[in-house]
């Protein structure tokens, strides 16, 4: 038997879940289980498990990527996260997981079933911006994307994620299953407005009723989220093996900061996020506004003085004592 963080005997020092998966329900559907969502959404989620002794568990969605899923599969469903600060690292694992579809592995219907199973009362993406689908110059359904125009055309077999959300919400709404809330936690603004707007006009142009129905029902939260999550590197990925014990093909490396501030608008219940240090909110546009003027605009203040110093990367920055101490 191959060793993974199920079966492996780990470093002492790992923070391991006190909980038993067994007991939770997929009652999130996750569309997009990449690097942001697994240091984020997927942790947050299980350190609130073990503090609330909730059972809201995730089903993971992937339409790309089947050697992810792959790998997940092989390892009951865990996966690991390394947190770098200058104090030290933290390594954890992640027990929030506790099944997974994909769209080739398995097939688009099982992925359809999943999403419009009663107890499913969120879908949550994490998609990146082209995932939208939109217009950027309208904000709109962009209707010549290839992926809408043959979900258009076959919208029972989608291709794209806003056409799984609306078919999905189509097969609830035909049986009378309460439906979920679409919860975007993409980095980008009114991330779960642009997806409002591009599911009600895909919905719409398939059926008046649906989009109606959807509009009516469904509830589209805003998130706010923060936490820097680079790409893997082989440096990175030796760093989490040595402080595991094992190899992790599904694990991450993320800085220790971490934030998540949600609008406070859902249909059909959600999760103690707060328990574990979220906000839940009315409004989001407040902190996001405070993250793109503080944060972002000091990244780009350091960046910009940096070069003009003769530094490539912003780590080489912060090393100079004038950057590190504002001496500038």
């Amino acid at each position: 038997m191959t060793q993974n963080i199920s079966n492996a005997s780990l470093n002492p020092q790992v923070v391991r879940p006190n909980f038993d998966p067994s007991t939770l329900k997929s009652r999130i559907v996750h569309i997009g289980f990449g690097a942001f969502h697994r240091a984020h959404q997927g942790l947050y989620t299980s350190e609130m498990i073990e503090k609330t002794g909730s059972d809201w568990g995730i089903c993971e969605i992937n339409l790309f990527g089947g050697e992810l899923i792959s790998n997940l599969r092989k390892q009951d469903h865990l996966y690991s996260v390394l947190e770098k600060s200058s104090d030290g690292v933290t390594a954890k694992i992640s027990a929030s997981v506790i099944e997974s579809r994909h769209s080739v592995l398995d097939s688009k219907q099982a992925v359809l079933d999943k999403m419009a199973e009663p107890q499913v009362a969120i879908v949550s993406m994490t998609i990146t911006e082209k995932g939208y689908c939109a217009d950027l110059s309208t904000g709109r359904l962009d209707y010549n994307n290839t992926l809408i125009m043959a979900d258009l055309a076959d919208p029972q077999q989608p291709q794209s994620a806003i056409g799984y959300i609306v078919e999905a919400l189509r097969i609830r709404k035909v049986n009378a299953i309460k439906p979920f809330t679409v919860m975007s936690c993409d980095n980008i603004q009114d991330n779960s407005r642009v997806a409002k707007q591009v599911i009600l006009d895909y919905a719409n142009k398939l059926d008046t009723e649906l989009g109606a129905w959807i509009e009516e029902n469904v509830s589209f939260p805003c998130t706010m989220v923060d936490r820097i999550v680079p790409a893997i590197t082989e440096e990175s990925l030796a760093q989490l093996t040595e402080s595991l014990g094992v190899e992790d093909p599904c694990g991450i490396v993320c800085e220790s900061f971490r934030q998540w501030v949600i609008e406070d608008d859902f249909v059909n219940g959600r999760p103690q996020w707060d328990a574990v240090g979220a906000t839940f909110v009315e409004d989001v546009r407040p902190f996001e506004d405070m993250k793109l003027r503080m944060l972002n605009g000091s990244h780009s203040f350091l960046a910009y003085l940096g070069y003009l110093a003769g530094y490539r990367y912003i780590y080489e920055t912060m090393q100079d004592e004038a950057f590190k101490h504002a001496r500038i």
